[in-house]
């Protein structure tokens, strides 16, 4: 490659990463904690730590006079029934009904497992943020809603794979530069060169999550695109087509088979008993039961088949069946990008690579404002890119100290529940907003990472006492009870806490702290930090 062309590529790498770099940053970060969406619902609500029931009670009869009392005299063409997990040791339904003003409502109710008393229900709140402000930044609907943000997100998939791409052009030495860390030169050589070896020594998993993460917002639109391609618009055509027709009602009543009795179900091939089951015209003879069974570490969201709600006889031709190789891809997609196929070690392994790319993210940005600030490139003043500094370290390190937050208003929140998401989404934006306003008032980037790093290291240790008081379950107590999930979110919280307060207390204070040679406050020239051919 020579060198004209050489240059085109670096800087397409860094101008792709300095656009963006702060909205990839997000979104990869955001990503780290949705990985472990299930356990914090665990943490999040106490009916969840409840003991799973060794003999379930009988839910049918509870859950048909359920169904009759919220349909009335309309017809139930949606429901939904779970039966108990680990993560969620009760008896839950949900249901589709027509509201005063015509619209669709969807009611939900669920039961202790060993007793079948009704247990409350809680808000959407922490979890349900974390995990939707990754996947779609928690959209305005009047801006387009999930559909827009799925998009939005998943153009940082296609940034991350552009930087991904250029940045392996660009370093020309991959074997030499995997083992290159000269940790006791410059600032910028030292950024430099861990930015290049975290980024290389992790490359096939960026790669996987990029694409993965891209493919997932395309969705969002992809489904529109083809429809007004194929179908003329008519999005409803293109489900048809690649679902195959709904089942009509037929309009006769028939006995629907016992929920109890379905519980007895299990997969095939792996034995795994069925966790929930969809139920389409629930009542009519031609009503169809979805039989849902979990995973077994396959990369499968879900496996399932369909049966007749009516005599329970497996429907040949349906969605279920002779899945193409295309259909098994696209259903791996997601368990790919969340690791949710191989327990939980995978998912930590998971937030270790994750985290690792959000450093990336941030260093790289960091070098781009150093060379300009520091050294001979750039044509914009030095409070610019001072500005711009304050904003990266603001934004960088305001995400963490407001994802914790959000754990704490869990614990403290006192109002309704229908407002308990709104609050937790005010609380959120409201911290994080003080974070970078911190960063423009201190003026010190070096303090404000290394103090705002410690106060999340501090909110994430308060955490465990937090929810021993307010639920009466200490971590310690949590650890040997039954259902265990909880204490160990609050021990990770322990070890996230130790970890963090020990990285602020290794950083500097101010960039004259950095000093590892005499050099290290001399200007490097642009060039000299582009690999040689």
């Amino acid at each position: 490659m020579n060198r004209e062309r050489h240059l085109r590529n670096y800087d397409l790498h860094s101008w792709s990463g300095i656009v963006l770099g702060l909205f990839v940053y997000v979104v990869s970060f955001t990503g780290c904690l949705a990985l472990f969406h299930h356990e914090i619902l665990t943490w999040e609500d106490p009916a969840k730590r409840l003991p799973v029931a060794e003999k379930p009670v009988p839910m049918n009869d509870v859950f048909v006079a359920w169904l009759n009392k919220n349909a009335g005299s309309e017809p139930v063409e949606f429901a939904r029934f779970k039966y108990p997990t680990e993560m969620e040791p009760y008896f839950a339904a949900g249901m589709s009904v027509k509201g005063p003003d015509g619209r669709n409502e969807f009611i939900q109710q669920r039961w202790d497992s060993q007793t079948g008393v009704v247990l409350s229900e809680r808000g959407d709140g922490l979890s349900e943020w974390l995990l939707d402000f990754h996947r779609d930044l928690m959209w305005p609907e009047i801006l387009g809603g999930r559909t827009a943000g799925r998009t939005i997100v998943g153009i940082a998939g296609v940034v991350l794979m552009l930087s991904i791409l250029t940045g392996v052009v660009a370093h020309t030495k991959i074997l030499q530069e995997l083992f290159s860390l000269r940790y006791f030169r410059s600032v910028r050589l030292k950024w430099q060169d861990t930015h290049k070896v975290l980024g290389l020594w992790g490359l096939p998993f960026y790669v996987m999550i990029a694409f993965t993460g891209a493919v997932l917002g395309v969705v969002a639109i992809l489904a529109p695109l083809v429809a007004v391609l194929t179908f003329k618009g008519d999005q409803e055509a293109l489900v048809e087509a690649v679902l195959g027709k709904p089942t009509e009602p037929a309009g006769v009543a028939a006995q629907m088979l016992s929920v109890d009795e379905l519980a007895k179900l299990r997969q095939p091939d792996s034995g795994q008993p069925v966790s929930f089951v969809v139920m389409n015209n629930w009542g009519d003879q031609n009503a169809t039961f979805d039989v849902y069974f979990e995973p077994d570490t396959e990369l499968m969201s879900v496996e399932g088949h369909q049966i007749s709600g009516v005599t329970g006889e497996r429907i040949a031709d349906s969605q279920f069946e002779n899945l193409t190789v295309a259909n098994r891809v696209v259903n791996a997609v997601t368990p790919l990008h969340y690791g949710t196929y191989g327990g939980i070690a995978l998912k930590f392994l998971y937030l270790v690579l994750g985290l690792i790319l959000s450093v990336i993210i941030v260093l790289g940005l960091m070098m781009w404002v150093e060379r300009r600030l520091h050294g001979n490139a750039g044509s914009k003043s030095p409070q610019f890119y001072q500005r711009l500094s304050h904003l990266i370290s603001g934004v960088a390190t305001g995400l963490p100290l407001a994802s914790v937050s959000i754990f704490h208003l869990d614990k403290l929140y006192a109002g309704s529940e229908d407002w308990r998401l709104f609050w937790t989404g005010m609380t959120y934006f409201a911290v994080w907003g003080a974070g970078i306003a911190y960063a423009f008032w201190r003026r010190n980037d070096y303090a404000v990472v290394r103090e705002l790093l410690f106060a999340t290291g501090v909110l994430f240790a308060a955490l465990p006492f937090l929810n021993g008081l307010v639920t009466n379950d200490l971590f310690f107590s949590l650890l040997n009870a039954d259902h265990k999930v909880a204490g160990y979110v609050d021990l990770t919280f322990f070890v996230v806490s130790g970890l963090t307060v020990y990285v602020a207390w290794r950083l500097p204070r101010r960039r004259a702290d950095l000093a590892g040679d005499k050099g290290s406050g001399a200007s490097i020239p642009e060039e000299s930090l582009i690999p040689a051919e």
